[in-house]
């Protein structure tokens, strides 16, 4: 990393660009005057007052008023708190704005909802959010172990422990044995399943469905797990029945 990906990254964090190269020049120099600081930081002699202010307001460096004014940059661990406590602060209370202002818009679109993600993370994820919302019962299916671990494993124990009726399905050996060392119902299922032309199925509750392919040599379009999923419609109602019929 040198200075500009440094001054980037103070960027990140909610600084001016201007600013992020001045504390960045400050470092270098310890205590310095603007005149100073414009000669390392690549930044304009006029734009060093307006970013050295904005320091100052953050907290970031002392000021020694005089004939030139000085400056002076904070202690490393202090300058790295105060900019992390401004980006939870300022991360939150966006975040609570979008709680507050979420569903004030009426829907209307009333079309049935089908959703897609990408990416094997992405997925993952979608699946644990689902599963947390297991009121009754949920079914889970792969033939791939890897994809019942981390966080999913984790969703679904965590399913069972509420009471909620936990079932994995596959046709791989280790794959119910997982299930089974985790405190799972597992069941097996034929070959001739729907599972072997998805990397992973869930049905949650009866009315939520969601299911993932993985790349094949068939499907070179796609590049990495891709599923599709719906949450409480009637299309989800419908081939949750189909896809229960055909594990269970």
């Amino acid at each position: 990393m040198d200075d500009a990906d440094a001054a980037a990254g103070l960027t990140e964090l909610g600084l001016s660009t201007y600013a992020a190269r001045t504390f960045v020049g400050l470092q270098k120099l310890g205590v310095a005057s603007a005149s100073e600081i414009a000669q390392v930081a690549d930044v304009p002699r006029s734009q060093v007052y307006g970013a050295a202010d904005e320091l100052e307001e953050l907290g970031l460096i002392d000021v020694q008023e005089g004939s030139p004014t000085r400056y002076r940059p904070v202690d490393i661990d202090e300058a790295r708190e105060l900019l992390y406590d401004r980006l939870r602060s300022t991360t939150e209370a966006a975040f609570d704005h979008l709680e507050t202002v979420r569903g004030q818009q009426a829907p209307t679109d009333h079309r049935e909802a089908i959703w897609t993600t990408e990416g094997g993370e992405n997925v993952a994820a979608r699946v644990t959010s689902l599963v947390a919302g297991a009121d009754e019962r949920v079914l889970f299916a792969t033939s791939d172990p890897t994809m019942l671990s981390g966080d999913v494993a984790d969703a679904l124990a965590d399913a069972d422990a509420a009471g909620v009726d936990v079932t994995v399905a596959s046709a791989d050996a280790p794959v119910r044995e997982a299930a089974r060392e985790a405190g799972l119902t597992a069941v097996e299922v034929g070959d001739a399943t729907p599972e072997l032309s998805v990397g992973r199925v869930l049905l949650v509750d009866d009315d939520t469905v969601l299911l993932s392919v993985q790349p094949t040599a068939e499907m070179q379009s796609v590049a990495g797990e891709s599923a599709f999923w719906s949450d409480g419609t009637g299309f989800a109602r419908v081939l949750a029945a189909v896809i229960r019929e055909a594990f269970v």
